[in-house]
């Protein structure tokens, strides 16, 4: 093999190297950057929400849907205490929009959250007029 030849090679296998380490680099930081994504701010009104359309279900009620208010409608407090076994954080007291096989309606509800993030709530009562 000449020296002509073999520089080529060399500069060949030289930018194979710079490629591999590109992809190399890529391949770990694209993902890192993916992962990097602000993830949304807990809402534990979601989580009464959540829990008031499970709980008419496995009671055969007839919620469709139900939609807390926020804002000055909506009253929170903190508690921080165990109700029986279970430990509370936070009581919400608001104003709901609430549709079941009756129609649409608004009502006032009361949840018990604990705190803690994804399906925490413990209770949701609808309070009777």
């Amino acid at each position: 093999m000449g020296l002509a030849a073999m520089l080529l090679y060399d500069r060949y296998c030289l930018m194979s190297l710079r490629r591999q380490i590109l992809v190399g680099v890529f391949g770990i930081a694209l993902p890192a950057l993916a992962s990097a994504q602000p993830k949304p701010a807990p809402d534990p009104l979601r989580d009464c929400e959540t829990l008031a359309l499970a709980q008419s279900k496995s009671e055969g009620g007839t919620l469709k849907s139900i939609r807390i208010e926020r804002g000055d409608s909506l009253h929170e407090n903190r508690y921080d205490r165990k109700v029986g076994s279970q430990y509370v954080s936070s009581e919400y007291i608001a104003w709901a929009a609430i549709e079941d096989a009756d129609g649409k309606r608004r009502a006032r509800i009361v949840c018990l959250h604990t705190g803690t993030v994804g399906n925490k709530a413990v209770y949701v009562l609808e309070v009777p007029k």
